[in-house]
């Protein structure tokens, strides 16, 4: 990746960022849900009143999360091996 294409990612990243932040607490909290209902063993506690302030229900989950993950999610990140290599090859045998 260049400097320019670089740039113009973490440009589109901070101006999609409010998206993005959105998109990740839905995501965290359905499969939280989720997992919770598919485990019968953990869905017998009351949780009927969260249910109803899903706002509140969504933050809590997305922070005690990021509380528990934060440093491992950026260790991840950092070795990550970079992707687009294989998204730029695929284009040029598309186009």
């Amino acid at each position: 990746m260049n400097k320019e294409q670089e740039k113009k990612i973490k440009d589109l990243i901070v101006k999609y960022n409010d998206i993005l932040l959105v998109s990740m607490r839905l995501a965290i909290a359905e499969d939280f849900v989720n997992l919770m209902l598919l485990n019968r063993d953990d869905s017998d506690f009351t949780l009927k009143d969260l249910f109803n302030n899903k706002e509140e229900f969504n933050k809590l989950i997305v922070k005690e999360f990021l509380k528990r993950n934060s440093s491992s999610v950026t260790h991840e990140l950092k070795s990550m091996k970079n992707p687009l290599p294989d998204f730029k090859s695929n284009l040029r045998k598309k186009g």
